[in-house]
């Protein structure tokens, strides 16, 4: 008698080659009559043509023939540099803006929107050979064109002038100062040793966070293919280098003063330790060896790329010269120009003493008391360039406001969002401190999102992989504080959700700018409480000059009044846990334990009198 198993199997079930050839053939299944009956994987061309799509080839292996786009923007570029993101993107031509141009004339003409053009505006021989090199390169990279605020931008800094430029987020503001200071540089200083004019840095671009810094990097780095340009983030690894390079009238090597130089959020953030872990320790026995130096002929950089805590100090110490330096860039000016870095800033400005110094300040927001500090230090106040309305928000970013109630309803919205497949991967989540980004962390990473965090808390090796994981897919959500705000360039984010009210329009209009870039369609979503009644009419009125529905009663509300904006300034406004409803038991506790204290003191003044 036959046994179960074989009854139930006798038929099996059979693969049908005629009906399914066209399956069977793209994965490569076909037998090798000389290979001894082992199947083999055929290679691209031998399948007609036939490729594997995205979606089924999980190991990343399967040959491919990807179709060459015609335009590539600055999220692909830096993507591209750093393997950010292996979905692939479609261009999407940012929508045509106004642009205006003041200062004192003549005015200096715009680009064209020709590659070719940004060679144009130089007679000499040798640019015009790496002007070539330049637009080859950049068409390698799939850049076939230049942007508005690209054109603008690049032909006042083309023509020797100081420039403060004011564009909505993701207009392609990083090329618009890249493309030109490579153009002027000409050659790179590793073809040209022996000339003493390319010793020292060249340009320094100054940028308020170190994760900005890395992005920037990446996109000078795939804009510069094929040519041995010498750019370096300032850091803790490349300080050496960097004295080396452009030794100072000091010598000796001090050690980095302590401190964040990481973009400072707000005090309930707590980042004071943040430079103590910004580097981990190897265990290496030549972690602690004295560094040799790494320029031993003098080569100079032609972009450094620096925040102003780390780059002050050098000044300050006189271990660097920023002597010789013609071309400096301020990217996100307003934050740099503001009380928090101006005191680090103003005398790095001051030490770049060369005689034909161009600056170039650039934002999305610029309020005007930050504007006329940046005129001070712009040559004869400098053109300034305005890509559509000054001070607003993306127009392509669907916005709106959720009332949530008390704290507990922001976690069961955020739950609902997801459950109903509002908040599609990949989404930002932003929140106003350390301590409320790890509790939300820790509330979405046990409801089984792929999630991580992003703070001024966390090392910059953590930070940085946690931001590659996010490119790359491999993580779904970021939540993250104020530092990931400006800037960053990340492909193809969905849905930016305001966990915690932003506590200005400018941070506002930041946050929602990380979706919605280079024309493609994004959402905001910003939650709000009772606590954020008196500041929700200020953002409502962003969302009705761009062009989005604001029921009438947020228009209606009072202003917030002065002391309210100068205590919010000050501080955030104090919120419950992540989550939490009801009594607050701990507090309580807190409370009472400090009225017996008091009332204890109170009746010993009474005994004593």
């Amino acid at each position: 008698m036959a046994s179960a198993f074989n009854l139930l199997t006798a038929g099996g079930a059979k693969f049908d080659k005629n009906r399914f050839q066209h399956d069977f053939e793209l994965f490569g299944g076909k037998k090798d009559r000389k290979g001894k009956g082992k199947a083999t994987s055929k290679a691209l061309d031998n399948t007609n043509g036939k490729t594997l799509p995205h979606s089924l080839d999980f190991f990343g292996d399967h040959p491919t023939i990807h179709s060459k786009p015609t335009q590539q923007d600055e999220s692909d570029l830096e993507s591209d540099a750093s393997s950010s993101s292996s979905s692939s993107s479609t261009h999407i031509a940012p929508p045509p803006q106004k642009i205006t141009l003041t200062g004192p004339e003549p005015l200096p003409k715009s680009l064209v929107t020709d590659l070719s053009s940004l060679t144009a505006r130089h007679s000499s021989s040798s640019s015009t050979r790496a002007g070539e090199t330049l637009v080859r390169a950049l068409k390698n990279t799939n850049i076939h064109s230049l942007w508005g605020v690209q054109c603008a931008v690049g032909g006042c800094l083309l023509e020797d002038r100081d420039t403060i430029c004011v564009a909505p987020t993701g207009s392609g503001k990083t090329l618009s100062y890249v493309l030109p200071t490579l153009v002027k540089l000409e050659n790179p200083s590793r073809s040209l040793r022996d000339s003493e004019d390319v010793k020292g840095i060249r340009a320094v671009v100054l940028v308020p966070t170190h994760d900005l810094a890395i992005q920037i990097h990446g996109v000078v780095k795939a804009v510069t293919r094929g040519r041995q340009w010498r750019t370096l983030v300032l850091t803790k690894a490349t300080e050496k280098a960097v004295c080396d390079s452009s030794p100072g009238s000091v010598s000796s090597r001090a050690e980095p003063k302590d401190g964040s130089e990481e973009e400072e959020e707000n005090q309930s953030d707590d980042d004071g330790d943040e430079s103590g872990s910004e580097e981990e320790s190897t265990g290496s026995v030549n972690e602690f060896a004295q560094p040799q130096s790494g320029n031993p002929s003098g080569l100079g950089i032609d972009i450094l790329i620096a925040t102003p805590e780390r780059l002050h100090h050098l000044v300050e110490t006189k271990r660097i010269s920023l002597a010789s330096i013609r071309h400096i860039v301020l990217d996100e000016s307003d934050r740099l120009l503001s009380p928090d870095f101006l005191p680090q800033v103003e005398p790095i400005l001051k030490a770049c003493t060369h005689s034909e110094i161009q600056k170039c300040f650039l934002s999305a927001t610029m309020p005007s008391g930050v504007e006329e500090i940046a005129k001070r230090w712009l040559k004869g106040g400098g053109v300034r360039v305005v890509v559509g309305v000054k001070d607003s928000a993306v127009t392509t970013v669907d916005q709106s406001l959720l009332y949530t109630g008390l704290e507990s309803g922001k976690l069961l919205a955020l739950r609902n969002l997801i459950t109903t497949g509002s908040l599609p991967y990949p989404s930002l989540i932003f929140v106003q401190s350390i301590e409320r980004a790890d509790e939300l962390y820790k509330n979405l990473i046990l409801e089984g999102i792929k999630v991580d965090v992003v703070h001024g808390g966390r090392g910059k090796s953590k930070r940085d992989e946690a931001i590659k994981n996010f490119r790359l897919g491999h993580v779904w959500m970021l939540v993250v504080t104020e530092v990931l705000a400006r800037g960053m360039d990340f492909r193809s984010v969905k849905v930016v959700v305001n966990y915690d009210f932003p506590q200005t329009v400018q941070s506002y209009i930041h946050r929602i700018g990380r979706t919605g870039r280079a024309g493609r369609p994004g959402k905001a979503i910003t939650f709000f409480n009772v606590e954020d009644g008196p500041y929700l009419r200020t953002i409502a009125n962003v969302l009705r000059s761009s062009g989005c529905p604001v029921p009438d009663y947020m228009l209606d509300m009072k202003k917030p009044t002065k002391n309210q904006k100068r205590n919010l300034a000050k501080a955030p406004i104090k919120r419950k846990a992540v989550g939490g409803g009801g009594r607050d038991v701990a507090r309580e506790n807190g409370r009472k334990r400090k009225q017996m204290v008091e009332a204890s003191k109170r009746r010993r003044v009474k005994l004593d009198e």
